[in-house]
């Protein structure tokens, strides 16, 4: 019978052929470190989402190791926003894309507006306008942004005037607050609060009862709680 203390002598010798073995393993460095390129640089600093100043920080602890291939920089993502300044404005308490079609040529991306969609937001903090692709094949692009507006009809129409829906006419997409407010609907616990069907929400004695409910026909101002004109 193996004793106690044989037993722990064998456990410290498997121990010891196990590091031996694990630091006896050779590994090919005869290719070298492979280097980060230019693309290769900005897609790491995109996947990992990295603000100006730690993408400027990152290309320079890669440079430090030289694993940066030859003409890769990273000096410019300090002022990586310079060459889509011009495509914006700002008014007052808003900042918003004045050239859509420019904007996009300058990210290099054939422009159809039936393959973007318009996603309005608000915060505590601010209000957003963004672009999102249909496919998902492509980033978001803020387009309108203001830490001043708050969600209301006159702010919404404004946004959609300065960033010139009208010309794009993209589907837009967004919680029940902003699409209500987009059709002129009026805010609150209402009567007909629901902008495809005249439910009732007055009518608690019919809710478990009525499945069908009549379609609204249109959005006329002074109707079924629509106060007014449809900015959409």
């Amino acid at each position: 019978p193996i004793s106690r203390e044989n037993l722990e002598l064998l456990e410290d010798e498997n121990v010891g052929n196990d590091g031996t073995q694990s630091d006896s393993i050779d590994f090919d460095t005869a290719e070298g470190p492979q280097l980060f390129t230019q693309t290769q640089l900005n897609d790491l600093v995109r996947d990992l989402m990295l603000p100006k100043s730690r993408s400027e920080l990152l290309g320079s602890r890669l440079q430090e190791m030289n694993l940066l291939a030859p003409r890769t920089s990273f000096a410019w993502y300090r002022n990586r926003e310079k060459d889509c300044i011009p495509f914006f404005a700002e008014d007052d308490e808003l900042t918003y894309c004045m050239d859509i079609h420019g904007l996009m040529a300058k990210l290099c991306l054939l422009y159809d507006p039936s393959q973007w969609r318009l996603f309005i937001d608000s915060s505590k903090r601010s209000l957003k306008a963004v672009l999102l692709h249909n496919g998902n094949e492509y980033a978001s692009i803020p387009i309108a942004h203001s830490v001043f507006l708050k969600e209301s009809y006159e702010n919404m129409k404004k946004v959609l005037e300065k960033i010139k829906y009208d010309e794009h006419k993209w589907f837009i997409c967004g919680d029940l607050k902003i699409t209500t407010i987009l059709l002129g609907q009026q805010s609150g616990y209402t009567k007909h609060p629901c902008y495809i069907c005249l439910w009732d929400s007055r009518a608690r004695e019919e809710h478990w009862n009525k499945k069908s409910w009549p379609l609204h026909k249109s959005l006329k101002p002074g109707s079924f709680n629509v106060l007014q004109k449809p900015l959409v």
